[in-house]
């Protein structure tokens, strides 16, 4: 736009929170009827990972899909819609495998990335090697970076931190993601309303749907997705949106009773 650009997805993503939050909190004593609890959550989903997939942007589908369908779950949803849902998904990734032969390479290449190192596979093994030269304690610096590990600042930049600060620098940045992620949802717990425990829970999904992601991806544990590390990896729309949706938990902390804050 002009002289700046947006990531679109990444609004669509806190706009599905905000606004699953506030249609369920409408249709409270009505959610288990497919009319109203499952219907119109449906299109909106089916609207929104529509022109994703137009772009592609399979990654962003996925993690809209997973909070929506969380957002449905805490809204009392009924479980056999969910089974429903396993079921089409699975028929859909099908269908997706076939039309875009780029996602059934990326299959491939997650169970054997070493029979390409210098093909599909190259970002992987980098990746890897990234990880496994950090050590103990970490080299202070990254090697991998210069021109080796492709999208180092972006998807892969949790690769460059294990080499830069080892294990342990690493096991203490997922542990600070955890206890974020704990606080998170201690917070929608003993929120005061329907809203903000569906909000403050809907935000802290998301979060540990993407940090749970982008770490499995860049240790090869599932297939590579193109997901971002909140907080860390290069993007100003999501920092933007990731700092905004800390606000709005922050904002519902503060409504909550004096003796449980500190709790």
């Amino acid at each position: 736009l002009g002289a700046f650009t947006i990531q679109p997805s990444e609004i669509a993503k806190i706009g599905i929170i905000l606004a699953f939050a506030s249609m369920i909190c409408a249709r409270r004593g009505r959610m288990k009827s497919f009319r109203y609890g499952i219907l119109p959550f449906a299109a909106i989903l089916a609207a929104i990972v529509g022109l994703l997939v137009l772009e592609p942007h399979f990654s962003a589908s996925i993690i809209i899909v997973a909070i929506g369908g969380v957002m449905l779950f805490l809204g009392g949803a009924r479980l056999v819609w969910f089974i429903a849902a396993a079921v089409a998904a699975g028929g859909g990734i099908a269908v997706l495998l076939t039309m875009f032969p780029y996602a059934s390479t990326r299959i491939t290449t997650w169970r054997d990335p070493f029979a390409s190192t210098s093909d599909e596979g190259y970002q992987i093994v980098q990746s890897l090697y990234s990880i496994g030269s950090g050590g103990l304690t970490g080299l202070g610096q990254s090697r991998q970076k210069y021109l080796y590990l492709p999208e180092e600042h972006n998807d892969f930049i949790f690769s460059v931190v294990c080499e830069e600060l080892g294990f342990i620098g690493a096991l203490l940045i997922l542990t600070l993601f955890a206890l974020l992620i704990i606080r998170g949802y201690w917070i929608a717990l003993h929120s005061t309303d329907r809203y903000g425990f569906l909000v403050a829970a809907g935000i802290t999904t998301l979060l540990a749907i993407q940090v749970i992601l982008n770490v499995a991806v860049v240790t090869n544990l599932v297939p590579c997705t193109g997901i971002s590390l909140p907080f860390f990896s290069y993007g100003g729309t999501a920092l933007l949106m990731q700092m905004a949706e800390m606000g709005i938990v922050l904002s519902i902390s503060r409504d909550l009773p004096a003796g449980r804050v500190g709790g």
